[in-house]
């Protein structure tokens, strides 16, 4: 039969020869039954069968569910009169792609079909790696879906197939014989003459990516490999060329989305690590060494994430953070962390999971330096609730504390004692010797009460010589007498004030939460009432209200 063959399609069935593909070409009898007519030297090769397959069917050469699979994709063939594709897999993992192509008489009856099979199995682990182009493939004439075309020695086309015509436009009448062909771009005729050189001396070339002029002016990219083959005695080319268009363009859109991302990973200004699911840091950007004075290196070789050894957060722990994340949560927390140098350093830290294709691969944790801005925040606090002549805290302070304990003493059923102070002739003593020694009178004053307070005691200036103490959890009214009487005895020594001795004396009021008031109004009003109680008995003395 292939003797048959090649009487009428000689140089068809030498390309068929020399290709790395398989090639079958079937007869069909009425049944319909599949006959094999013809196998190349690569089907021999690779499906270890030789030309005793010849004359016989399916049923006779593989096992019932191979050939019942087999036969069922020649049927249809014979059914649509269409091309139809589907994969083989052989021993070993091999894998086959089948391009079945039904060949008609003058009556569109199928007399036979063209069966080729190109081994795509490199190809199939190439794609799953989305970075290479795939396996070369199979040279296959006009059922082929890359265009292919027969080169002469001296560079012009000889013959091309369809896919050539529906890729680049060019039916084979207008580039046939040409010696430079219109699809080539950039035409260098001393390479292109060293390259034919090479190729006709023997030299294959694969896969090589070149760009080519569409007739309509459209520029695509391609894949090309060329072949040296001999067919009738004289010498050819095979060229095929797949279209890459597409795939260049999405590699080209992945490059850039991977610069942008990068451009706004290393010039973001805050801190971004990038860590495994197992919690092992696998990127971070230059931010670090500015904040936290680490080299990128130095903070990818250390045994321990930093994060991981923070001291505190108000909201949640390191561990339960990126526990929440890996399950699809954002979460965000505060962390302390130590500079390189050994200072303090704020961070509030927001996290991201990693996804890819729906799991979660990792975590993206981004931690802005908030140190500057805490301690402003801090010092504006400060001053809000700082007396700025005294540095006690002021009216606001304690009046936000009491309702503090208030709440506590509720809760535990505890007692607390206000006292309010008022300096004694403090008016005269600001007329007679000037407002600087008034202030420093104040100055002096408040640190001698501040001096007999604990450290859970609280004493606040609520203007002009007017002070208030805060004694929290006493156990009754005698703890908050023997303070007042503490406080009176260390106000009551003499001052040195511009140059000159002063016996300043002073009066305080006295009231108990919760015998004299339920909130802090009540309890200041009480008091104040007390104060000047003790003021119109005499002065220089303490009062507890209602006594």
């Amino acid at each position: 039969m292939k003797q048959k063959y090649e009487n009428s399609i000689h140089p068809f069935i030498t390309m068929m020869d020399r290709i790395s593909d398989i090639v079958l070409i079937l007869e069909v009898l009425p049944g319909p039954e599949f006959i094999y007519e013809f196998i190349n030297e690569q089907g021999k090769k690779i499906l270890g069968l030789d030309e005793t397959i010849l004359g016989r069917r399916f049923e006779d050469i593989y096992a019932p569910e191979r050939a019942d699979y087999i036969r069922e994709k020649y049927m249809e063939v014979i059914k649509t009169k269409l091309h139809t594709h589907f994969e083989l897999v052989g021993e070993g993992g091999w894998i086959g792609e089948t391009t079945l192509n039904p060949i008609v008489n003058e009556h569109n009856e199928v007399t036979h079909v063209l069966s080729i099979t190109r081994d795509v199995t490199d190809r199939k682990s190439l794609e799953e790696n989305l970075a290479k182009t795939s396996a070369e493939l199979g040279l296959v004439w006009d059922h082929a879906s890359d265009a292919i075309f027969f080169m002469n020695e001296d560079g012009s086309i000889y013959r091309v197939n369809r896919a050539f015509e529906d890729m680049l436009g060019y039916q084979q009448a207008e580039v046939q014989g040409v010696l430079i062909p219109p699809f080539f771009k950039g035409h260098n005729q001393e390479k292109h003459e060293a390259f034919l050189s090479k190729l006709f001396g023997g030299q294959a070339f694969e896969n090589m990516e070149r760009q080519r002029v569409c007739k309509d002016g459209r520029i695509i990219e391609v894949l090309a490999s060329y072949r040296p083959v001999k067919l009738n005695h004289r010498s050819y080319a095979i060229v095929m060329y797949k279209d890459i268009t597409h795939l260049k363009e999405v590699e080209r859109q992945v490059k850039e989305r991977e610069e942008r991302f990068r451009s706004l990973f290393d010039a973001n200004p805050d801190i971004i690590w990038a860590i495994d699911k197992n919690g092992r840091v696998e990127h971070v950007n230059g931010a670090v060494t500015d904040i936290l004075g680490y080299s990128k290196e130095e903070i990818l070789q250390m045994d321990s994430h930093l994060l991981a050894n923070h001291t505190d957060s108000q909201t949640i722990q390191y561990e339960e953070a990126v526990k929440r994340t890996l399950e699809g949560a954002t979460v965000e927390y505060t962390a302390e962390l130590f500079h390189k140098s050994g200072k303090k350093v704020e961070l509030k830290v927001k996290t991201l999971p990693i996804r890819v294709n729906g799991e979660t691969i990792g975590i993206y944790e981004v931690g802005q330096d908030m140190t500057q801005r805490n301690r402003a925040e801090r010092a504006l606090k400060r001053m809000a609730f700082t007396d700025s002549l005294t540095g006690l805290p002021n009216r606001r302070h304690i009046t936000e504390k009491i309702d503090e304990t208030i709440a506590a003493s509720r809760e535990n059923q505890q007692q607390f004692a206000l006292l309010y102070i008022d300096m004694d002739h403090f008016k005269e003593i600001n007329d007679s010797f000037g407002h600087d020694a008034g202030d420093d009178l104040l100055k002096l004053f408040a640190n001698r009460i501040r001096s007999e307070m604990t450290a859970d005691q609280l004493v606040a200036r609520l203007g002009g010589d007017e002070f208030l103490v805060l004694l929290p959890d006493i156990s009754d009214e005698a703890d908050a007498v023997n303070k007042a009487g503490e406080v009176l005895n260390a106000l009551s020594s003499p001052y040195r004030i511009a140059g000159q001795q002063l016996d300043v004396t002073s009066s305080m009021g006295i009231s108990i939460y919760p015998k004299h008031g339920k909130n802090k109004r009540e309890l200041i009003k009480q008091a104040d009432e007390a104060l000047y109680s003790a003021k119109d008995n005499g002065k220089n003395m303490f009062m507890l209200y209602g006594k």
